[in-house]
């Protein structure tokens, strides 16, 4: 899988903070993101209750072969990738949220830099890389900037509002390229109270006899 560079290093296009396109669909503000803390990344081989979570910004896509719903919650992520029967759930989450235990493939504290991948019921591969980092409150004013932007690319974004202690919301961005037989996601959630970013990389990708 690729990976990431410095954040220092990204380049900012007219649209965000990648180089590929993405819709930019703003939620309006309605909350402030709880203080980052015990976060981990989970992964289930199931549905996962959406009622969990409160979700901030919500985007369906149907292709032939899978169905995706990308949903931007207060701590993070929701994202359900089905196919068929099967369904891959990847959530990004605090320890807050009473997650089930069952038929959860992994998870992984969100500290540093990792990686992993397997290979769902033999039909779907999946591989993710998450980070998280500490950044400048100057990057996260800088990313604020240019998702202020009126421009409609893909993907979906949510700012939240400022917790009091610092001027600056917390954002979060989702980007997705769904292609016939796989799909790309990259994530991307500040935490501006703990000078924090937390991003990930993800591939869902059907086997090629099962399409």
């Amino acid at each position: 899988m690729e990976k990431f560079g410095s954040f220092g290093r990204v380049v900012f296009n007219s649209c965000g903070i990648f180089s590929q396109p993405f819709f930019l669909k703003v939620a309006k503000v309605l909350s402030v993101r709880p203080k980052i803390a015990d976060l981990n990344f989970v992964l289930f081989g199931r549905s996962i209750h959406p009622e969990l979570f409160h979700a901030c910004a919500i985007r369906h896509i149907d292709r032939e072969c899978y169905s995706l719903a990308l949903n931007i919650t207060s701590d993070g992520h929701l994202i359900v990738f089905r196919h068929g029967g099967l369904t891959l759930a990847e959530v990004s989450a605090g320890t807050q949220h009473p997650l089930p235990e069952k038929r959860m493939l992994m998870n992984h504290p969100i500290k540093g830099m990792q990686s992993d991948q397997l290979l769902f019921r033999d039909v779907i591969g999946y591989e993710c890389e998450f980070q998280r980092e500490s950044i400048a409150p100057k990057t996260v004013l800088a990313i604020e900037q240019q998702l202020k932007s009126e421009l409609e690319c893909e993907g979906l974004v949510h700012r939240f509002q400022s917790s009091g202690r610092i001027a600056i919301g917390a954002v979060s961005y989702i980007d997705v390229q769904a292609f016939r037989r796989h799909v790309q996601i990259r994530t991307f959630h500040t935490f501006p109270d703990t000078g924090s970013i937390v991003r990930s990389r993800s591939v869902f990708r059907l086997n090629p006899v099962d399409v």
